[in-house]
């Protein structure tokens, strides 16, 4: 093949990849950022669903530990009450008929299908209720002074909580404090957060965990 015609094929890839550059790459870059877009909003209103939450709470859930002077509140309660570890496997074992019925004792690790079973056969029960009366003592004490803390009320205020949402706030402490990594979690990044005076980076409640709720 001639210089000349090695030249004129260079100049045609040339124009061909500019054209594909300037032209057809933004059109399909578009088009990827709009389908995970789409699949991303149909996972989170999916996991709304699931959640049975209000949306002010469900929404409210990424911003909890964003909230310093929440945070600073919950680390000051958790550490007067002691020993979280004796406090969350009282818990889980206060629940067992519903929640982590047959996980090795013991151990921190989370199980999807044991957090959906305890979400959906006592947790949504608690949502629209002030009955509390078979609630873990340590964990249901822990609440009460969470509720009433000046973090909490503010974050309440912030976001515009009704009374109804606050009794779903109280549920959703109730399921974190009985996880079994609460305490893992608590001392490996909100104490040191508050310690260090830094953001937490960690959520709450991460909201994909509704997602296996309506799968079980």
């Amino acid at each position: 093949m001639s210089n000349k015609k090695l030249n004129e094929n260079k100049q045609l890839l040339n124009e061909d990849w500019s054209y594909f550059v300037g032209q057809v790459l933004p059109v399909l870059t578009l088009g990827l950022f709009a389908a995970v877009k789409i699949g991303f909003n149909l996972l989170s209103d999916s996991n709304f669903k699931a959640s049975k939450l209000s949306r002010t709470v469900y929404d409210s859930l990424d911003k909890l530990y964003d909230d310093r002077e929440f945070v600073k509140d919950f680390v000051a309660i958790l550490e007067k009450e002691g020993n979280l570890e004796d406090m969350v496997k009282s818990a889980i074992e206060f629940n067992k008929q519903d929640y982590y019925k047959y996980a090795p004792k013991g151990s921190t690790k989370r199980n999807a299908i044991e957090d959906g079973r305890f979400y959906r056969t006592y947790i949504l029960s608690r949502l629209y209720s002030n009955d509390e009366w078979d609630w873990d003592a340590p964990a249901s004490r822990v609440i009460s002074n969470v509720m009433k803390s000046n973090g909490y009320k503010k974050f309440s205020k912030k976001h515009n909580f009704t009374s109804q949402d606050d009794t779903m706030m109280r549920a959703l402490f109730y399921y974190m404090i009985s996880r079994p990594d609460f305490a893992e979690n608590v001392k490996k990044y909100l104490y040191t957060a508050v310690k260090q005076n830094k953001n937490t980076i960690i959520r709450a409640i991460d909201k994909t965990d509704f997602d296996s709720f309506g799968g079980l």
